[in-house]
């Protein structure tokens, strides 16, 4: 059976988008089917990173697409690893400025505080998943 190929960078540009595609799709579907899955602890993890987290990353995503086409597959890898420690360092300042701003600030701090976690326990899934992929569907050869 032949195996599906892409290039590094095309699987790399895919898994960069993971974190927005997902939740939408996840949402999407347990809604208009009625899934049981919509009352879960990961549905609400995935729904929350899309609302609280999604225009944030979308922005880092826009910046890592460009960024990926232009650097070897070894910087790419280092960048994913480090990729959830960014969107922390992004996010978390971004909550408590909103909560600052508002005059609510202990209500953002757990906000920052929640996101972060969550941040790093689905950005690191979605890393995972980045690495599965690139072996399934990415050229044999590491550039």
């Amino acid at each position: 059976m032949r195996r599906p190929n892409m290039s590094a960078v095309s699987v790399y540009r895919l898994s960069i988008w993971l974190p927005l595609l997902v939740p939408a799709v996840v949402i999407v579907v347990t809604r208009a089917f009625r899934l049981r899955l919509a009352e879960g602890l990961l549905w609400e993890m995935l729904a929350y990173s899309l609302i609280y987290g999604g225009l944030p990353y979308a922005l880092l995503a826009i910046w890592a697409t460009w960024w990926v086409g232009r650097h070897s597959e070894a910087e790419i890898r280092r960048r994913m690893v480090r990729a959830p420690l960014l969107m922390g360092g992004i996010f978390v300042p971004l909550a408590l400025t909103v909560g600052f701003a508002v005059g609510a600030p202990g209500p953002f701090a757990a906000v920052a505080v929640l996101g972060l976690l969550n941040i790093l326990v689905l950005g690191y899934a979605y890393v995972g998943f980045a690495v599965l992929l690139r072996l399934g569907l990415g050229p044999r050869q590491l550039t």
